[in-house]
């Protein structure tokens, strides 16, 4: 058996013993086991009581869902309770407006781009660089998704414990939704950030683990029926507690977010591509629930209007599922194989490590990129010394030596025949992440250009926006999360599928690139008494011209407490 396979095996009995963690941390464990749970975050008794006319938002946030597939079949009426949700009947929706300029966050990947939108701010602000990442002055992994390792307790512990919350360096909008009008109260529905809001619902241990099951499998059977899948299962679970909760209270919360996920889990496992499994997933599965959620909404909401945000955190590339195209962590002439190659002592794929364990370098992958973390290595030249990463690394003794091994190994396949023509762009940590511009794009040689120059001499139609996304991870009190290495794997540039590659175990679509496939989400939001006219003159008072995917908080947050324009 190969060891990515027996990778995916191990993880699988891995992550059944991770959900019992729930039982440790969170009361009426048994209840989540069973049939799902509520909990409370704050006392209800503190929170006053809201007027009757307050304005009321609905979030419906779908994973992995991309403004090229989602818009057009809404339009063209192939998701009739969406458009009904949106306040018309397609082809007319007049009272919805659909943002065609909207990018995701870089990386283009779920964790950091769902900061992104509950904080209101770009990944070097809130400190969320990715699926995994490496927090430098604590000398920890922090893997709120976890990609290279074996570990899922930090996606169990999201629920249970606030893992996910825990790694923001700033408020979510729940928290200043709560600072701006102490009477607005919020319900989070799966998603992994919501500190400060009053509730917390989320769906039963078996039927998270089934969908986990059936990611690992790597598998979709695509002539069964989409509502027979695990990722059916939890997204109809989730709506489902939903519904229970408003039915169970006298009042709807003023702003509620509901997550499904179960779009992203079928386009990373769809033999085929993601499209077409994504689009029947989401007539099947995604429009059905939005139904019911839609009726019990009017219900609860007793005719007072509610604002509806529909945003997705990214898009989907296709991947081919086999270890040629797959970086992995597992084999000899992998990336790790590159570290060690240049005599880098690498630390090793697991999320803890002993404090005094000794290591040089750290790699955190993300699908379409990964980042390298260097030591400054005058503070542990000696084997079994533990490095300083608080100190920054060195540009030529640290950094340079290591970028110049991954150029090499994807010119040539050195130390690593499987990276040969995987990359697409080296970029380098040239200043610290209050300067201007970290990352450089690496020539070779210890020579370096801005990115900028790179794309003005060699264009990559395929990226949009760049520089700029680039800027907001890599520049800010959190920029140096993002490493002093970026490697980006010749993925969502590529037009051919047999020349696209991704840091990560087997899989058939993944995102994190700067591409259009990847970048263009879905952004809509909708108001029932209101036209399309006035939301966009609303939209473009609190966000501006051009919208950031750090906007669609600030919104949200606006939505539910105006200030005058």
């Amino acid at each position: 058996m190969q060891r990515k396979y027996v990778a995916a095996s191990v993880a699988l009995v891995v992550t059944g013993a991770a959900i019992g963690a729930i039982y440790t941390f969170l009361p009426g464990g048994l209840t989540l086991l069973h049939r799902g749970a509520e909990h409370d975050l704050v006392d209800a008794g503190a929170i006053p009581p809201s007027r009757t006319d307050a304005p009321r938002v609905l979030v419906l946030a779908l994973d992995g869902v991309d403004r090229k597939l989602l818009y057009p079949m809404i339009r063209n009426g192939e998701l009739p309770e969406l458009g009904r949700l949106l306040g018309g009947d397609a082809p007319k929706l007049p009272h919805a407006r659909f943002d065609e300029s909207i990018l995701s966050t870089l990386p283009s990947s779920t964790l950091a781009a769902w900061a992104t939108v509950f904080t209101g701010t770009p990944p070097a602000v809130h400190g969320v660089a990715g699926n995994e990442y490496f927090v430098r002055k604590e000398r920890r992994l922090a893997a709120p998704a976890p990609v290279s390792i074996l570990d899922p307790s930090p996606v169990t512990l999201t629920y249970s414990d606030g893992y996910a919350n825990k790694l923001l360096s700033v408020p979510t909008i729940y928290q200043q939704l709560r600072e701006r009008d102490p009477s607005a109260n919020a319900w989070v529905s799966m998603s992994q950030f919501h500190a400060g809001a009053e509730k917390l619902l989320f769906a039963s241990a078996p039927v998270i683990l089934g969908a986990v099951a059936g990611a690992l499998k790597g598998a979709l059977d695509v002539d069964r029926s989409m509502q027979k899948t695990p990722y059916a299962a939890l997204d109809n679970e989730v709506v489902d507690n939903v519904i229970e909760a408003l039915r169970g209270s006298p009042q709807a919360p003023r702003l509620l977010t509901v997550y499904l996920t179960g779009t992203d889990y079928v386009a990373h496992g769809s033999e085929g591509g993601p499209d077409e499994n994504r689009m029947r997933f989401l007539v099947e599965v995604t429009d059905p629930a939005v139904g019911r959620l839609r009726a019990a909404l009017e219900e609860a909401d007793r005719g007072a209007p509610r604002w509806t945000v529909v945003v997705s955190d990214h898009g989907h590339t296709e991947v081919l599922h086999d270890e040629r195209h797959a970086l992995s962590t597992e084999d000899a002439d992998d990336p790790p194989a590159v570290v060690r190659a240049a005599g880098y002592r690498l630390r090793p794929f697991t999320l803890e490590t002993k404090p005094d364990a000794d290591f040089q370098a750290v790699m955190a992958y993300g699908g379409a990129l990964a980042y390298v973390y260097v030591a400054d290595r005058s503070t542990c030249a000696a084997p079994g010394s533990v490095c300083d990463f608080s100190k920054p690394a060195r540009y030529r003794e640290d950094i340079v030596p290591l970028a110049q091994a991954f150029s090499d190994a994807s010119d040539s396949g050195k130390t690593a025949p499987s990276m040969k023509d995987s990359l697409d762009l080296v970029l380098v940590r040239t200043a610290q992440p209050e300067g201007k511009q970290p990352f450089q794009v690496y020539l070779g040689h210890g020579k370096s250009e801005p990115l900028e120059t790179t794309l003005q001499r060699i264009p990559h139609a395929r990226y949009v926006r760049f520089a700029e996304r680039l800027r907001e991870l890599g520049v800010g009190p959190n920029g140096d999360h993002a490493g002093d290495i970026v490697l980006l794997a010749r993925n969502g540039n590529e037009d051919d599928v047999q020349r696209r590659f991704y840091f990560a175990s087997l899989y058939r679509s993944w995102h994190g690139s700067p591409s259009k496939s990847d970048s263009e989400i879905s952004f809509i939001v909708s108001h029932p008494e209101q036209d399309t006219a006035a939301i966009d003159r609303r939209v473009r008072a609190v966000c501006g011209e051009r919208m950031q995917q750090q906007d669609v908080g600030n919104l949200t947050v606006d939505l539910v407490s105006p200030r005058a324009h």
